[in-house]
């Protein structure tokens, strides 16, 4: 069979238990109780995205980053390799840098009392501690976490240093996508009035583009068909009855990762949100790919409902003028578009308005599947049981 056999969309069936799916209750997104349980559940127990390879600092270097709360330092030994710790001192719990703030050299020094680690964590000097009684250099090295990079982000896991992060092969299916070779040309963070889920569920469905993002609309033309394995929601534009664009029948007829999928990158473009595919990565990631550009979202809970969300836009180099202008007011009235309907969703959460509501078996896909990973992370987190 050809890609010019197909005539009909890929069918994929529903996920196990979708027909039965409601909404979660407001308190999932306003308690400061459950958002304690949750953070801890969640941010602290995997694999989270903590930003990206463009901002970590040079070799000998190191810089303080703060995800699911808890202060970590993210450093670059003399050759290169990246290591993650707690950033606290092992004598009296200060600070060792503080956040967003990048120092280099030989050694990292703790601003209180002047202890001193080596790049790789271990403790080089304990300056006028005297002779504590069994103290010994080796036991007070820093906290190490898991820390590993996939393409130009960074995620770090609190709770196991030495854990193996695996996108599996969703995030295999855009290796082809140029990613390394773009630029930067957006750089944002903001701290935003809702809390982190409200943004994943929007990012990860398409049911409300023609009311929300009337601009981008093209559900007459399109479909949103999404597929999920493991931690990877991938969703893309599917075209419901392509012309004789080679990009189109791929994306009418295979999924993603299958042998011609990767053709997709290196397809014509004539618009924002042009040839899309985008993942959602559990639990704070969003990556919006395009043939010419690259759009990288993360989030960082800092309360029921506030939530710090970063967003980077590369470009392929070269990209000036009136297609790059475009990109970036697509992609500005597209995520303001977004910020407001989650901020008016979060004021009915705020109030304690529980919808009860259904889910789309099509498409609200991605939405069940940010809650049965929540569900799931709530159900290993023993303190919840």
């Amino acid at each position: 069979m050809t890609i010019s056999d197909v005539t009909m969309p890929r069918e994929i069936p529903d996920p196990p238990g979708i027909a039965h799916a409601r909404t979660l209750c407001a308190a999932w997104y306003a308690d400061p109780d459950f958002f304690a349980t949750e953070r801890r559940a969640v941010f602290r127990s995997g694999w989270v995205c903590a930003g990206v390879t463009d901002e970590i600092p040079p070799a000998g270097s190191w810089t303080g980053r703060t995800v699911g709360g808890i202060p970590i330092l993210l450093v670059r030994d003399r050759d290169g390799a990246l290591r993650g710790f707690l950033n606290v001192c092992r004598h009296r719990a200060a600070p060792l840098c503080e956040e967003g703030e990048t120092n280099e050299g030989p050694l990292i020094r703790c601003p209180y009392h002047s202890w001193l680690y080596r790049l790789d964590g271990s403790l080089a000097k304990a300056q006028g501690v005297g002779a504590p009684a069994d103290f010994d250099l080796d036991e007070y090295s820093l906290e190490p976490i898991g820390v590993a990079t996939w393409r130009r982000l960074v995620f770090v896991n609190l709770a196991d240093p030495d854990a193996t992060l695996d996108l599996g092969p969703l995030a295999a299916a855009v290796d082809r996508c140029p990613i390394e070779e773009m630029t930067l040309v957006l750089s944002e963070t903001d701290e935003r009035r809702f809390n982190w889920k409200a943004l994943l569920e929007n990012y990860s469905e398409n049911y409300h583009t023609p009311f929300v993002h009337p601009e981008i609309d093209t559900t007459s033309t399109e479909d949103y068909p999404m597929v999920s394995d493991g931690p990877v929601l991938y969703a893309w534009d599917r075209p419901l009855r392509p012309g004789s664009a080679d990009d189109e029948q791929i994306r009418h007829s295979l999924l993603p990762g299958e042998p011609g999928w990767e053709r997709l990158f290196d397809a014509d473009t004539t618009r924002p949100y042009d040839v899309g595919s985008y993942l959602t990565i559990w639990p704070n990631a969003m990556i919006n790919i395009f043939p010419d550009a690259i759009l990288a979202m993360w989030m960082e809970p800092v309360g029921p409902n506030r939530t710090v969300v970063e967003r980077r836009l590369y470009a392929l180099p070269g990209r000036r003028g009136d297609g790059l202008a475009d990109n970036l007011r697509a992609h500005a009235i597209v995520h303001q578009q977004d910020v407001d309907i989650c901020e008016a969703v979060q004021r009915s959460h705020d109030a304690g308005l529980d919808a009860d509501g259904v889910l789309a078996t099509f498409e609200e896909r991605g939405v069940y599947f940010v809650h049965e990973n929540l569900r799931s992370a709530l159900a290993s987190d023993e303190r919840t049981r």
